[in-house]
This record gives C-alpha cells, structure tokens and sequence, in this order.
C-alpha cells in the first residue's frame, strides 16, 4: 500500500515534474516585478538575488545587444534559479543589460530552459 504513493513521489522527482515548472507569462512577471531599469548593476544582483536568482560572480563586457534596430555595446549581468527536479530541471534566467558609462540597467531580457540536464 505504501509502495504506490513513494513510487509516484519518486518518479515526479524524476521526470518533470509539471507542479514546480514556470511557464512563460509567470517568468515574465516575475521579472518585471524587479522593475531594474534604471538601477545600478549591484542594485539589481541583490534585488534578483532576493527574489531567489542566483547572479553570476562575473559581468560580460563589451557585449553587442540589439534591442530592435538600435545594437549598443553593454556589460551584461546574467541570473538564474531553477526549479525543484532532481533530473533536467527548468532553469529560468533573468539578463540585465547595463550601460558601461553609467553602470545602470537599461534593459532587462528573460529566457527559459526547460530541461537543463547537463
């Protein structure tokens, strides 16, 4: 009898688990919810940090991001947190665009990988 409920537990541990995913439009609120731009790049790690991402130690510099027509040369701060699954868990990032001059973020992008495995 007890064999049945550890048996379910441990195959939703396994697989995907659908109940700790995100989906696309709860990630983007999630991230908009930061409202970043315009904070400095440390404003912003511990504002994501906060909200359960965990920051790179280190920033991409002199990176070329287009947003519509317009490419511009950023330092780029990239975050991450993933859900609960033991295997190919869903990893959900948050990139902060920071201008270099000014050290703040002018855009901030958001991607999901549904099944980082390795």
């Amino acid at each position: 009898m007890l064999r049945l409920p550890l048996l379910l537990i441990a195959s939703m541990m396994f697989s995907g688990c659908a109940l700790t995913r995100v989906s696309d439009a709860s990630h983007a609120e999630d991230v908009r919810e930061l409202n970043a731009v315009g904070l400095t790049m440390d404003e912003a790690r511990v504002k994501a940090e906060h909200d359960g991402f965990e920051c790179d130690d280190y920033v991409d510099t002199d990176v070329r991001v287009q947003i519509g027509n317009v490419i511009r040369r950023s330092t780029v701060l990239q975050c991450g947190k993933k859900s609960l699954e033991l295997f190919c868990p869903q990893r959900r990032y948050v990139v902060f665009n920071i201008d270099p001059k000014t050290n703040k973020v002018y855009a901030v992008g958001k991607r999901i990988n549904q099944n980082a495995c390795f």
